[in-house]
Protein backbone atom coordinates (compact mmCIF):
# COMPACT_ATOMS: atom_id res chain seq x y z
CA UNK A 1 0.00 0.00 0.00
CA UNK A 2 1.62 3.30 -1.05
CA UNK A 3 2.39 5.82 1.67
CA UNK A 4 0.33 8.98 1.71
CA UNK A 5 1.76 12.47 2.18
CA UNK A 6 0.36 12.65 5.70
CA UNK A 7 1.88 9.29 6.69
CA UNK A 8 5.43 10.26 5.68
CA UNK A 9 5.36 13.69 7.31
CA UNK A 10 7.50 14.07 10.41
CA UNK A 11 5.62 14.22 13.73
CA UNK A 12 4.46 17.73 14.53
CA UNK A 13 4.49 18.83 10.89
CA UNK A 14 2.03 18.91 8.03
CA UNK A 15 2.99 18.35 4.41
CA UNK A 16 3.17 21.55 2.43
CA UNK A 17 0.88 21.29 -0.57
CA UNK A 18 -0.69 23.76 -2.93
CA UNK A 19 -4.28 24.42 -1.81
CA UNK A 20 -7.07 23.70 -4.22
CA UNK A 21 -8.75 26.59 -5.99
CA UNK A 22 -12.15 26.17 -4.21
CA UNK A 23 -10.41 26.60 -0.86
CA UNK A 24 -8.64 29.77 -1.95
CA UNK A 25 -11.78 31.12 -3.58
CA UNK A 26 -13.81 30.52 -0.41
CA UNK A 27 -11.42 32.47 1.81
CA UNK A 28 -11.02 35.28 -0.74
CA UNK A 29 -14.80 35.54 -1.13
CA UNK A 30 -15.30 35.58 2.65
CA UNK A 31 -12.87 38.45 3.21
CA UNK A 32 -13.92 40.44 0.17
CA UNK A 33 -17.66 40.10 0.72
CA UNK A 34 -17.17 41.14 4.34
CA UNK A 35 -15.67 44.44 3.12
CA UNK A 36 -18.46 44.95 0.59
CA UNK A 37 -21.20 44.09 3.07
CA UNK A 38 -19.70 46.41 5.66
CA UNK A 39 -19.69 49.29 3.20
CA UNK A 40 -23.33 48.69 2.22
CA UNK A 41 -24.51 48.30 5.83
CA UNK A 42 -22.55 51.36 6.89
CA UNK A 43 -24.15 53.48 4.18
CA UNK A 44 -27.69 52.19 4.79
CA UNK A 45 -27.76 51.67 8.57
CA UNK A 46 -24.64 53.47 9.87
CA UNK A 47 -23.57 50.09 11.31
CA UNK A 48 -21.10 48.29 9.05
CA UNK A 49 -20.71 45.36 11.45
CA UNK A 50 -24.19 44.13 10.49
CA UNK A 51 -22.94 43.33 6.99
CA UNK A 52 -20.08 41.27 8.39
CA UNK A 53 -22.43 39.37 10.72
CA UNK A 54 -24.69 38.66 7.74
CA UNK A 55 -21.75 37.25 5.77
CA UNK A 56 -20.94 34.99 8.72
CA UNK A 57 -24.53 33.72 8.82
CA UNK A 58 -24.51 32.98 5.08
CA UNK A 59 -21.14 31.20 5.04
CA UNK A 60 -21.89 29.33 8.26
CA UNK A 61 -25.31 28.10 9.41
CA UNK A 62 -27.26 28.98 6.24
CA UNK A 63 -24.99 28.04 3.33
CA UNK A 64 -22.72 25.66 5.28
CA UNK A 65 -19.93 26.75 2.96
CA UNK A 66 -17.23 26.51 5.62
CA UNK A 67 -16.24 23.40 7.50
CA UNK A 68 -16.43 23.50 11.29
CA UNK A 69 -12.64 23.41 11.60
CA UNK A 70 -12.42 26.49 9.39
CA UNK A 71 -15.02 28.33 11.45
CA UNK A 72 -13.17 27.46 14.66
CA UNK A 73 -9.98 28.88 13.16
CA UNK A 74 -11.67 32.08 12.03
CA UNK A 75 -13.31 32.40 15.45
CA UNK A 76 -9.91 32.24 17.13
CA UNK A 77 -8.37 34.79 14.76
CA UNK A 78 -11.46 36.97 15.07
CA UNK A 79 -11.17 36.91 18.85
CA UNK A 80 -7.76 38.52 18.45
CA UNK A 81 -9.63 41.30 16.66
CA UNK A 82 -11.99 41.62 19.64
CA UNK A 83 -9.06 41.74 22.07
CA UNK A 84 -7.43 44.50 20.00
CA UNK A 85 -10.67 46.50 19.83
CA UNK A 86 -10.78 46.59 23.62
CA UNK A 87 -7.01 47.14 23.84
CA UNK A 88 -7.32 50.21 21.61
CA UNK A 89 -10.04 51.55 23.91
CA UNK A 90 -7.66 51.37 26.88
CA UNK A 91 -4.73 52.74 24.86
CA UNK A 92 -6.65 55.87 23.87
CA UNK A 93 -8.32 56.37 27.26
CA UNK A 94 -7.65 59.61 29.10
CA UNK A 95 -7.47 59.00 32.87
CA UNK A 96 -8.13 62.66 33.63
CA UNK A 97 -11.58 62.34 32.05
CA UNK A 98 -12.29 58.64 32.78
CA UNK A 99 -11.70 58.51 36.55
CA UNK A 100 -14.16 61.31 37.44
CA UNK A 101 -16.88 59.49 35.47
CA UNK A 102 -16.23 56.09 37.08
CA UNK A 103 -18.85 56.38 39.89
CA UNK A 104 -21.58 57.28 37.39
CA UNK A 105 -20.35 54.48 35.10
CA UNK A 106 -20.74 52.00 37.97
CA UNK A 107 -24.32 53.11 38.64
CA UNK A 108 -25.09 52.98 34.92
CA UNK A 109 -23.70 49.45 34.67
CA UNK A 110 -25.69 48.32 37.71
CA UNK A 111 -28.94 49.55 36.18
CA UNK A 112 -27.95 47.97 32.86
CA UNK A 113 -27.55 44.60 34.57
CA UNK A 114 -30.44 44.56 37.02
CA UNK A 115 -33.11 45.86 34.62
CA UNK A 116 -32.63 43.11 31.96
CA UNK A 117 -32.48 40.39 34.63
CA UNK A 118 -35.67 41.63 36.30
CA UNK A 119 -37.50 41.90 32.97
CA UNK A 120 -36.29 38.42 31.98
CA UNK A 121 -37.70 36.87 35.14
CA UNK A 122 -41.06 38.56 34.55
CA UNK A 123 -41.29 37.60 30.87
CA UNK A 124 -40.01 34.03 31.23
CA UNK A 125 -42.50 33.44 34.03
CA UNK A 126 -45.22 34.55 31.62
CA UNK A 127 -43.86 32.20 28.95
CA UNK A 128 -43.97 29.33 31.42
CA UNK A 129 -40.19 28.73 31.45
CA UNK A 130 -38.54 27.52 34.68
CA UNK A 131 -36.93 30.07 36.99
CA UNK A 132 -33.48 28.61 36.35
CA UNK A 133 -33.97 29.26 32.61
CA UNK A 134 -34.77 32.87 33.41
CA UNK A 135 -31.57 33.17 35.44
CA UNK A 136 -29.41 31.77 32.63
CA UNK A 137 -31.03 33.90 29.92
CA UNK A 138 -31.02 36.99 32.15
CA UNK A 139 -27.30 36.50 32.78
CA UNK A 140 -26.68 36.46 29.02
CA UNK A 141 -28.81 39.52 28.32
CA UNK A 142 -27.30 41.42 31.25
CA UNK A 143 -24.11 41.62 29.19
CA UNK A 144 -23.01 44.20 26.66
CA UNK A 145 -21.02 43.42 23.53
CA UNK A 146 -17.79 45.09 24.54
CA UNK A 147 -16.32 44.73 21.07
CA UNK A 148 -19.40 46.19 19.39
CA UNK A 149 -19.56 49.05 21.91
CA UNK A 150 -15.96 50.08 21.34
CA UNK A 151 -16.35 49.61 17.59
CA UNK A 152 -19.42 51.83 17.24
CA UNK A 153 -17.90 54.36 19.63
CA UNK A 154 -14.80 54.56 17.45
CA UNK A 155 -16.97 54.81 14.34
CA UNK A 156 -18.81 57.73 15.96
CA UNK A 157 -15.59 59.75 15.94
CA UNK A 158 -12.59 60.24 18.23
CA UNK A 159 -14.15 63.23 20.00
CA UNK A 160 -17.10 61.24 21.32
CA UNK A 161 -14.76 58.52 22.52
CA UNK A 162 -13.08 60.93 24.96
CA UNK A 163 -16.22 62.83 25.90
CA UNK A 164 -17.94 62.48 29.26
CA UNK A 165 -20.58 60.11 27.92
CA UNK A 166 -17.90 58.20 26.01
CA UNK A 167 -15.94 57.54 29.19
CA UNK A 168 -19.11 56.60 31.09
CA UNK A 169 -20.00 54.21 28.28
CA UNK A 170 -16.58 52.51 28.33
CA UNK A 171 -16.71 51.95 32.08
CA UNK A 172 -20.31 50.70 32.04
CA UNK A 173 -19.67 48.27 29.17
CA UNK A 174 -16.64 46.80 30.92
CA UNK A 175 -18.47 46.37 34.23
CA UNK A 176 -21.50 44.83 32.49
CA UNK A 177 -19.37 42.16 30.88
CA UNK A 178 -17.46 41.38 34.07
CA UNK A 179 -20.77 40.89 35.91
CA UNK A 180 -22.15 38.73 33.08
CA UNK A 181 -19.06 36.51 33.19
CA UNK A 182 -19.36 36.25 36.97
CA UNK A 183 -22.94 35.07 36.48
CA UNK A 184 -21.68 32.66 33.82
CA UNK A 185 -19.33 31.17 36.41
CA UNK A 186 -22.35 30.14 38.48
CA UNK A 187 -24.20 28.42 35.62
CA UNK A 188 -21.96 25.39 35.13
CA UNK A 189 -22.04 24.39 38.84
CA UNK A 190 -25.83 24.72 38.78
CA UNK A 191 -25.94 22.34 35.82
CA UNK A 192 -23.71 19.74 37.45
CA UNK A 193 -25.27 16.44 38.42
CA UNK A 194 -27.27 16.81 41.58
CA UNK A 195 -26.92 20.58 41.50
CA UNK A 196 -23.98 20.51 43.95
CA UNK A 197 -23.08 24.12 44.67
CA UNK A 198 -20.77 23.63 47.64
CA UNK A 199 -18.04 25.68 45.96
CA UNK A 200 -20.40 28.26 44.53
CA UNK A 201 -19.14 31.02 46.83
CA UNK A 202 -15.58 30.72 45.57
CA UNK A 203 -16.78 30.22 41.99
CA UNK A 204 -18.66 33.51 42.14
CA UNK A 205 -16.19 35.36 44.30
CA UNK A 206 -13.06 34.54 42.33
CA UNK A 207 -13.79 36.58 39.18
CA UNK A 208 -15.12 39.47 41.31
CA UNK A 209 -12.00 39.61 43.45
CA UNK A 210 -9.71 39.15 40.44
CA UNK A 211 -11.44 41.90 38.45
CA UNK A 212 -11.40 44.39 41.33
CA UNK A 213 -7.77 43.61 42.14
CA UNK A 214 -6.66 44.11 38.54
CA UNK A 215 -8.71 47.28 38.13
CA UNK A 216 -7.25 48.82 41.29
CA UNK A 217 -3.65 47.61 41.11
CA UNK A 218 -3.02 48.36 37.42
CA UNK A 219 -3.52 52.17 37.52
CA UNK A 220 -1.58 52.47 40.78
CA UNK A 221 1.32 50.38 39.48
CA UNK A 222 1.35 52.14 36.12
CA UNK A 223 1.36 55.67 37.54
CA UNK A 224 3.50 55.27 40.66
CA UNK A 225 5.90 52.41 39.83
CA UNK A 226 6.32 51.46 36.18
CA UNK A 227 5.82 54.97 34.77
CA UNK A 228 8.66 56.56 36.82
CA UNK A 229 10.93 53.54 36.19
CA UNK A 230 10.23 53.73 32.45
CA UNK A 231 11.33 57.39 32.45
CA UNK A 232 14.04 57.40 35.15
CA UNK A 233 15.99 54.40 33.88
CA UNK A 234 16.06 55.85 30.37
CA UNK A 235 14.04 52.96 29.06
CA UNK A 236 11.99 55.46 27.16
CA UNK A 237 15.12 56.64 25.31
CA UNK A 238 15.92 53.04 24.34
CA UNK A 239 12.37 52.48 23.14
CA UNK A 240 12.42 55.80 21.25
CA UNK A 241 15.64 54.81 19.47
CA UNK A 242 14.09 51.47 18.53
CA UNK A 243 11.11 53.27 17.01
CA UNK A 244 7.88 51.46 16.26
CA UNK A 245 9.57 48.05 16.33
CA UNK A 246 10.55 48.51 19.99
CA UNK A 247 7.12 49.92 20.82
CA UNK A 248 5.45 46.97 19.14
CA UNK A 249 7.61 44.49 21.05
CA UNK A 250 6.82 46.14 24.38
CA UNK A 251 3.14 46.41 23.51
CA UNK A 252 2.83 42.72 22.58
CA UNK A 253 4.68 41.71 25.76
CA UNK A 254 2.47 43.83 28.02
CA UNK A 255 -0.73 42.71 26.29
CA UNK A 256 0.25 39.03 26.53
CA UNK A 257 1.11 39.42 30.21
CA UNK A 258 -2.21 41.04 31.04
CA UNK A 259 -4.17 38.44 29.07
CA UNK A 260 -2.41 35.65 30.95
CA UNK A 261 -2.96 37.30 34.34
CA UNK A 262 -6.67 37.83 33.64
CA UNK A 263 -7.21 34.30 32.36
CA UNK A 264 -5.40 32.50 35.17
CA UNK A 265 -6.93 34.81 37.78
CA UNK A 266 -10.39 33.72 36.63
CA UNK A 267 -11.73 36.90 35.07
CA UNK A 268 -12.32 37.93 31.46
CA UNK A 269 -9.33 38.46 29.18
CA UNK A 270 -11.13 41.49 27.75
CA UNK A 271 -10.58 43.31 31.04
CA UNK A 272 -6.92 42.38 30.77
CA UNK A 273 -6.78 43.78 27.23
CA UNK A 274 -8.33 47.07 28.32
CA UNK A 275 -5.97 47.43 31.29
CA UNK A 276 -2.98 46.58 29.09
CA UNK A 277 -3.85 49.46 26.80
CA UNK A 278 -4.24 51.81 29.77
CA UNK A 279 -0.94 50.60 31.26
CA UNK A 280 0.97 51.37 28.07
CA UNK A 281 -0.62 54.79 27.70
CA UNK A 282 0.56 55.73 31.23
CA UNK A 283 4.24 54.86 30.67
CA UNK A 284 5.63 57.66 28.42
CA UNK A 285 6.10 61.15 29.82
CA UNK A 286 4.08 63.98 28.25
CA UNK A 287 5.81 65.09 25.07
CA UNK A 288 7.89 61.90 24.89
CA UNK A 289 9.08 60.59 21.55
CA UNK A 290 7.54 57.23 22.49
CA UNK A 291 3.99 56.90 21.19
CA UNK A 292 2.21 53.58 21.39
CA UNK A 293 -0.80 55.15 19.66
CA UNK A 294 1.38 56.12 16.68
CA UNK A 295 2.74 52.56 16.58
CA UNK A 296 -0.82 51.23 16.61
CA UNK A 297 -1.81 53.48 13.72
CA UNK A 298 1.26 52.58 11.66
CA UNK A 299 1.56 48.82 12.21
CA UNK A 300 -1.69 47.35 13.47
CA UNK A 301 -4.57 49.54 12.37
CA UNK A 302 -4.70 48.45 8.68
CA UNK A 303 -4.70 44.70 9.35
CA UNK A 304 -6.99 45.16 12.34
CA UNK A 305 -9.47 47.25 10.38
CA UNK A 306 -9.69 45.06 7.30
CA UNK A 307 -8.90 41.52 8.51
CA UNK A 308 -9.22 40.93 12.25
CA UNK A 309 -12.31 43.03 13.01
CA UNK A 310 -14.31 41.63 10.05
CA UNK A 311 -13.41 38.09 11.13
CA UNK A 312 -14.60 38.83 14.65
CA UNK A 313 -18.05 39.97 13.52
CA UNK A 314 -18.19 37.17 10.93
CA UNK A 315 -17.58 34.68 13.76
CA UNK A 316 -20.63 36.06 15.60
CA UNK A 317 -22.65 35.12 12.52
CA UNK A 318 -21.18 31.59 12.68
CA UNK A 319 -22.63 31.11 16.17
CA UNK A 320 -26.24 32.04 15.37
CA UNK A 321 -28.40 28.92 14.66
CA UNK A 322 -30.26 30.84 12.01
CA UNK A 323 -32.40 28.06 10.54
CA UNK A 324 -33.72 26.89 13.90
CA UNK A 325 -35.11 30.29 14.81
CA UNK A 326 -37.87 30.43 12.21
CA UNK A 327 -41.04 29.15 13.80
CA UNK A 328 -43.98 31.40 14.59
CA UNK A 329 -43.82 30.87 18.34
CA UNK A 330 -40.08 31.44 18.54
CA UNK A 331 -40.26 34.54 16.35
CA UNK A 332 -42.90 36.44 18.32
CA UNK A 333 -41.50 35.41 21.68
CA UNK A 334 -38.01 36.43 20.59
CA UNK A 335 -39.18 39.79 19.27
CA UNK A 336 -41.04 40.59 22.50
CA UNK A 337 -38.02 39.57 24.52
CA UNK A 338 -35.72 41.69 22.33
CA UNK A 339 -37.94 44.74 22.84
CA UNK A 340 -37.86 44.29 26.61
CA UNK A 341 -34.09 43.79 26.57
CA UNK A 342 -33.68 46.97 24.53
CA UNK A 343 -35.74 48.84 27.10
CA UNK A 344 -33.67 47.29 29.87
CA UNK A 345 -30.45 48.74 28.48
CA UNK A 346 -32.04 52.07 27.59
CA UNK A 347 -32.91 52.41 31.27
CA UNK A 348 -29.16 52.43 31.90
CA UNK A 349 -29.18 55.98 30.57
CA UNK A 350 -31.40 57.12 33.46
CA UNK A 351 -28.48 57.91 35.81
CA UNK A 352 -27.05 60.29 33.21
CA UNK A 353 -30.46 61.89 32.76
CA UNK A 354 -31.02 62.29 36.51
CA UNK A 355 -27.55 63.66 37.20
CA UNK A 356 -27.90 66.10 34.31
CA UNK A 357 -31.23 67.42 35.55
CA UNK A 358 -29.96 67.72 39.13
CA UNK A 359 -26.90 69.67 38.01
CA UNK A 360 -29.04 71.87 35.79
CA UNK A 361 -31.45 72.64 38.62
CA UNK A 362 -28.62 73.25 41.06
CA UNK A 363 -26.92 75.63 38.64
CA UNK A 364 -30.06 77.68 38.06
CA UNK A 365 -31.12 77.67 41.70
CA UNK A 366 -34.80 77.10 41.08
CA UNK A 367 -37.56 75.48 39.10
CA UNK A 368 -37.47 78.14 36.42
CA UNK A 369 -34.54 79.53 34.47
CA UNK A 370 -34.31 82.85 32.74
CA UNK A 371 -33.88 82.76 29.02
CA UNK A 372 -30.41 83.72 27.87
CA UNK A 373 -31.67 85.43 24.73
CA UNK A 374 -30.22 88.99 24.51
CA UNK A 375 -33.57 90.44 23.55
CA UNK A 376 -35.05 89.04 26.76
CA UNK A 377 -32.46 90.71 28.93
CA UNK A 378 -30.39 87.55 29.43
CA UNK A 379 -26.64 87.48 29.40
CA UNK A 380 -25.13 87.71 25.93
CA UNK A 381 -22.95 84.89 24.71
CA UNK A 382 -19.24 85.34 25.19
CA UNK A 383 -17.36 85.82 21.95
CA UNK A 384 -15.26 82.75 22.71
CA UNK A 385 -18.22 80.52 23.48
CA UNK A 386 -19.45 78.09 20.85
CA UNK A 387 -22.59 79.16 19.01
CA UNK A 388 -25.88 77.69 20.22
CA UNK A 389 -26.86 74.44 18.59
CA UNK A 390 -29.91 74.82 16.34
CA UNK A 391 -32.76 72.49 17.09
CA UNK A 392 -36.23 71.84 15.76
CA UNK A 393 -37.56 70.58 19.07
CA UNK A 394 -40.61 72.09 20.71
CA UNK A 395 -38.42 73.11 23.61
CA UNK A 396 -36.24 75.34 21.41
CA UNK A 397 -39.29 77.06 19.97
CA UNK A 398 -40.93 77.85 23.31
CA UNK A 399 -40.41 81.62 23.55
CA UNK A 400 -43.66 82.81 25.02
CA UNK A 401 -42.10 84.05 28.29
CA UNK A 402 -38.77 85.07 29.73
CA UNK A 403 -39.10 82.20 32.21
CA UNK A 404 -39.03 78.66 30.91
CA UNK A 405 -40.30 75.65 32.91
CA UNK A 406 -37.58 73.10 33.67
CA UNK A 407 -37.87 69.63 32.17
CA UNK A 408 -39.72 70.87 29.08
CA UNK A 409 -37.57 73.72 27.77
CA UNK A 410 -34.20 74.38 26.36
CA UNK A 411 -32.81 74.98 29.85
CA UNK A 412 -32.95 71.33 30.87
CA UNK A 413 -33.08 68.47 28.43
CA UNK A 414 -32.19 69.72 24.96
CA UNK A 415 -30.10 72.84 25.43
CA UNK A 416 -27.70 70.98 27.70
CA UNK A 417 -28.00 67.77 25.67
CA UNK A 418 -28.94 65.72 28.72
CA UNK A 419 -31.55 63.61 26.97
CA UNK A 420 -29.43 62.86 23.85
CA UNK A 421 -26.47 62.03 26.10
CA UNK A 422 -28.56 59.62 28.17
CA UNK A 423 -29.89 58.01 24.98
CA UNK A 424 -26.31 57.81 23.68
CA UNK A 425 -25.23 55.72 26.68
CA UNK A 426 -28.32 53.50 26.78
CA UNK A 427 -28.43 52.83 23.05
CA UNK A 428 -24.74 51.94 22.83
CA UNK A 429 -25.23 49.28 25.52
CA UNK A 430 -28.07 47.52 23.68
CA UNK A 431 -25.91 45.18 21.56
CA UNK A 432 -25.12 41.88 23.34
CA UNK A 433 -23.04 40.14 20.68
CA UNK A 434 -20.29 37.75 21.62
CA UNK A 435 -20.78 37.70 25.41
CA UNK A 436 -24.52 37.08 25.19
CA UNK A 437 -24.02 34.22 22.73
CA UNK A 438 -21.22 32.79 24.88
CA UNK A 439 -23.32 32.71 28.06
CA UNK A 440 -26.31 31.17 26.29
CA UNK A 441 -24.25 28.50 24.57
CA UNK A 442 -22.33 27.60 27.72
CA UNK A 443 -25.62 27.28 29.63
CA UNK A 444 -27.14 25.17 26.86
CA UNK A 445 -24.06 22.94 26.51
CA UNK A 446 -23.87 22.43 30.27
CA UNK A 447 -27.52 21.38 30.24
CA UNK A 448 -27.21 18.85 27.41
CA UNK A 449 -25.81 15.98 29.49
CA UNK A 450 -26.97 17.14 32.90
CA UNK A 451 -29.63 15.84 35.23
CA UNK A 452 -30.18 19.45 36.35
CA UNK A 453 -30.50 21.47 33.12
CA UNK A 454 -30.33 25.25 33.47
CA UNK A 455 -31.52 26.25 29.99
CA UNK A 456 -34.07 24.42 27.84
CA UNK A 457 -34.09 24.57 24.06
CA UNK A 458 -37.05 26.96 23.72
CA UNK A 459 -35.69 29.34 26.34
CA UNK A 460 -32.28 29.15 24.65
CA UNK A 461 -33.64 30.02 21.20
CA UNK A 462 -35.76 32.84 22.63
CA UNK A 463 -32.63 34.27 24.22
CA UNK A 464 -30.72 33.95 20.94
CA UNK A 465 -33.46 35.87 19.16
CA UNK A 466 -33.06 38.69 21.68
CA UNK A 467 -29.25 38.69 21.41
CA UNK A 468 -29.37 38.72 17.59
CA UNK A 469 -32.01 41.44 17.31
CA UNK A 470 -30.39 43.64 19.94
CA UNK A 471 -26.99 43.27 18.28
CA UNK A 472 -28.55 44.28 14.97
CA UNK A 473 -30.92 47.03 16.13
CA UNK A 474 -28.60 48.60 18.71
CA UNK A 475 -25.85 49.76 16.33
CA UNK A 476 -28.43 50.93 13.76
CA UNK A 477 -30.25 53.13 16.27
CA UNK A 478 -26.94 54.30 17.72
CA UNK A 479 -25.71 55.30 14.28
CA UNK A 480 -28.80 57.39 13.59
CA UNK A 481 -28.54 58.98 17.04
CA UNK A 482 -24.90 59.96 16.49
CA UNK A 483 -25.70 61.33 13.04
CA UNK A 484 -28.53 63.48 14.45
CA UNK A 485 -27.12 64.55 17.83
CA UNK A 486 -23.40 63.71 17.73
CA UNK A 487 -22.16 67.24 17.14
CA UNK A 488 -24.46 68.78 19.72
CA UNK A 489 -23.46 66.19 22.36
CA UNK A 490 -19.79 67.02 21.74
CA UNK A 491 -20.43 70.71 22.34
CA UNK A 492 -22.55 70.29 25.44
CA UNK A 493 -21.58 69.64 29.09
CA UNK A 494 -21.50 65.88 28.43
CA UNK A 495 -19.09 66.32 25.53
CA UNK A 496 -15.49 67.26 24.85
CA UNK A 497 -15.83 70.87 26.03
CA UNK A 498 -16.58 69.53 29.50
CA UNK A 499 -13.19 67.86 29.53
CA UNK A 500 -11.22 70.78 28.25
Amino acid sequence: MPATASSIAAPGTVPYAEPHFPQLATVVALLYLAQVARGIASRLFYAGLLGEIAVGVIFGPVGKILEESWMETFLLVGYIGLVLIVFEGGLTMQPSSFVPQLPLACVTALVGVLAPIALTFGLYHGYGYPTIDAFAAGSALASTSLGTTFFVLRAAGPELGVSKVGEILKGAALIDDVIALVLLATIEPLASDGGDTSDLGWTVGRPIVASLAMAVVTPVAAIWIFGPVFRWRRLSDWVARGGHNAELFLGVAVLSAFLAIADYAGTTMLLGAFLAGYFLSALPAPGSAVSFVACWDAYLLPIHEHILVPLFFISIGFSIPFLQLWTGKRIWRGIVYAILMTIGKLLAGLPVLIVGLIKDRHASGGLFVRSSKPEDGGAALDSKSPPPIPSNTFAEKATSDNFEPRGVTRGSLFRNETLPAAAFVGMALVARGEIGVLVLQVARSASADSTSPVLGEEAYLTGLWAVALCTIAGPIAFGFLVKRYGETIKRGPWGILANA
